[in-house]
């Protein structure tokens, strides 16, 4: 993959955005999650690639989605045994 900076649309030039599925954090992560919609994409985008379009690959932009912030919260609670948010914040 080449690093060139920053991607951009440009004029006149066929231009594709691929994006992918996040997987959800509520279970053990497994081979799936990356098949699911994260490999897939990333083949489509090197394909692209190969043909000489200029491909925009947007994935895991989600750091602070509220499946994660839901789990981290429950993880972190039965760990430290903390009842609320606030407890988890504390320690």
């Amino acid at each position: 993959m080449d690093d060139d900076g920053p991607k951009l649309p440009i004029p006149g030039k066929r231009n594709i955005l691929i994006t992918s599925a996040l997987p959800y954090v509520n279970n053990v992560p497994h081979l799936g999650d990356i098949i699911g919609g994260v490999l897939s994409a990333d083949v489509y985008a090197r394909y692209c690639r190969l043909r000489g379009y200029n491909v925009i690959y947007i994935c895991g932009t989600d750091d602070y989605g509220t499946a994660n912030q839901t789990k981290a919260t429950k993880t972190k609670a039965l760990e430290e045994n903390c009842s609320t948010e606030e407890e988890v914040c504390d320690k």
